[in-house]
């Protein structure tokens, strides 16, 4: 699975008719977890192993450095692998 690359400016503007990166990787890790409900847990897990601490009531553009960081981090194990357990086993072990 290959994305365009994520930039600052992905988070705090938007463009007609494209669709960023990041939205891309958030759609990809709600169907890897499963759509629904576990698709959005399993999306908000891996965000939170990437590295992003903030509620789900806070805005990537209210953080876009650590935000770019993040979805760099998953981008790059989604370009390995779409496997659910080895996702979080990739994460896992960026985090510590």
């Amino acid at each position: 699975m290959e994305f365009e690359n994520i930039n600052l400016d992905d988070f705090t503007s938007f463009k007609i008719g494209h669709k960023p990166s990041y939205v891309l990787i958030e759609e990809s890790l709600i169907d890897i977890g499963g759509q629904g409900i576990k698709g959005n847990e399993f999306k908000k897990k891996c965000l939170n192993e990437a590295g992003w601490k903030y509620g789900k009531l806070i805005s990537y553009g209210s953080h876009p450095e650590t935000a770019c960081q993040v979805f760099v981090t998953i981008k790059a194990i989604l370009e390995k692998t779409q496997e659910k357990d080895e996702i979080i086993s990739l994460l896992s072990k960026k985090a510590s």
